[in-house]
């Protein structure tokens, strides 16, 4: 069946046809015969096309903002930073607007990263972007080999010295003077527990005390950043530390907002005198942990374990930090 016709003298044309069983019956938009004919033609072509694609074909004609939604839905939607890598994404149709994914070539993608560029984005933060693209064509089954990460400069792993330790611990411990920072001797004792565990700030401002077991010394952690669950053993110092903050019906040992978290640092680093040390962050008290482990030579693998990194090449950016291991080595040359 193949028609096109108009209900009434003024209205529009409408088609009514069937392709391979898909029947099409709808308005066309136009007000004479012969556009509607040939609307009518390009429609039915665009069916018999589509019956003839591959899948891959049929995927790359997805709009981006569509593929987004379907990658939420089937993975994002289920990790920990699903909903981070949610507005990215979307962050990408909002800079490049929408398009068939299929259009994505290197030729887009270098307007892309010329665009974020000229708004002075920094190169971690491009490549989280590029990342996420990645996922997206990846998940669609189209090609994706033209979207290289850039090479990103490392920074100083910055590690917190036994003197800087205790002075960021005592200005936190001692030096709030206000209710606005009564949290912060709360925060002495989640620094030396970061330091003296290696956890992530969102571990330990997750960790319960069902997950921690008094008895062999372990503390569990479920949810993290690579969705790889581990267990840590408590040093003396932390047993302490979390026995004591154990109150009745207490569920968790620390219950400071990650701003809390980040407004008690500025004021400890302020404290110490290292405003001006843009690598004296929160996250450097995990690069402590990783140095003094291998400087007391604990085996990288173990390290590795230790922190839950997601492949021992994390790790290996520690190893250079124990130069005493060398040391050894040229002696060893002159047996």
């Amino acid at each position: 069946m193949c028609a096109v016709y108009r209900r009434s003298d003024k209205g529009v044309f409408y088609m009514n046809f069937t392709v391979n069983g898909v029947r099409v019956f709808r308005s066309t938009g136009m007000f004479t015969k012969k556009e509607a004919k040939q609307y009518e033609a390009t429609e039915k072509q665009k069916l018999l096309d589509e019956e003839k694609a591959t899948p891959q074909e049929r995927a790359a004609r997805t709009m981006l903002s569509d593929a987004i939604e379907q990658v939420l839905e089937s993975r994002w939607k289920h990790n920990k930073d699903g909903h981070g890598s949610h507005t990215r994404a979307l962050k990408i149709v909002e800079v490049m607007g929408d398009v068939q994914i299929g259009a994505i070539d290197d030729t887009w993608l270098e307007d892309y990263v010329r665009t974020l560029d000229s708004r002075k984005i920094a190169v971690g933060t491009v490549n989280r972007y590029l990342a996420i693209l990645k996922t997206i064509m990846r998940f669609k089954r189209q090609q994706y080999d033209f979207i290289r990460l850039r090479k990103e400069r490392r920074g100083r792993i910055r590690v917190l010295s036994r003197e800087e330790e205790q002075q960021v611990v005592n200005a936190l411990r001692h030096g709030h003077t206000s209710l606005r920072r009564a949290s912060f001797p709360q925060m002495a004792d989640m620094v030396e527990t970061l330091i003296d565990t290696g956890m992530r700030l969102g571990e330990v401002r997750n960790i319960r005390y069902e997950d921690i077991n008094f008895e062999t010394g372990l503390i569990s952690i479920w949810i993290n950043k690579g969705d790889r669950p581990r267990s840590i053993p408590m040093t003396k110092r932390v047993r302490a530390i979390l026995e004591q903050r154990k109150v009745s019906n207490a569920a968790t040992p620390f219950n400071l907002t990650e701003w809390q978290c980040e407004n008690a640092w500025r004021f400890a680093r302020r404290a110490v005198g290292l405003t001006g040390d843009k690598e004296f962050v929160l996250h450097a008290c995990r690069h402590t942990t990783a140095t003094r482990l291998i400087n007391n030579g604990i085996d990288l693998y173990v390290v590795k374990e230790w922190l839950g990194h997601g492949s021992i090449q994390v790790t290996e950016r520690y190893a250079h930090l124990s130069p005493s291991k060398l040391v050894h080595a040229a002696k060893m040359l002159e047996l």
